[in-house]
């Protein structure tokens, strides 16, 4: 008898709580978002490679916007970098450069940022990149 007491008590119990926190649920409910993902492309400025000339970067990024009520986040991810001007006014800065911009671009879609490894012997080239990635992903967040 007192197993079948227990029993009923706790349905009831059970049946009262139910509305109460479907109460609670719609006077807390979030606010509804919106998410837009898009592919584009953004370009840096064009930065000075020392004495050799200019350097600028192009980056493709997924970029993705999510609004919850009057929140806005924006986040990027880089998925291809282009160096449509560098530095090829001579043999050797061309050399040096089809060496150092195929580091320099799987660099920057692996590290996600400029934060990159610079490479020896195109420091100048190395700083001019960074800077104008920079841009652009600053440019991209916008």
């Amino acid at each position: 008898m007192n197993t079948r007491k227990a029993a009923l008590s706790l349905a009831g119990v059970s049946a009262l709580a139910a509305p109460a926190g479907s109460a609670w649920a719609a006077v807390h409910a979030t606010s509804p978002s919106k998410t837009v993902t898009t592919t584009q492309k953004f370009s840096g400025s064009v930065e000075q490679a020392s004495r050799w000339g200019d350097t600028q970067v192009v980056i493709t990024v997924k970029k993705t916007v999510t609004t919850v009520g009057s929140k806005k986040t924006t986040a990027i991810k880089i998925l291809k970098v282009d160096v449509p001007v560098y530095p090829q006014h001579t043999n050797r800065s061309i050399y040096i450069n089809q060496q150092a911009i195929p580091y320099l671009t799987q660099e920057a879609v692996q590290a996600q940022s400029a934060n990159i490894q610079l490479i020896s012997g195109a420091t100048d080239l190395s700083y001019a990149f960074a800077y104008s990635l920079q841009a652009a992903i600053l440019n991209a967040k916008k």
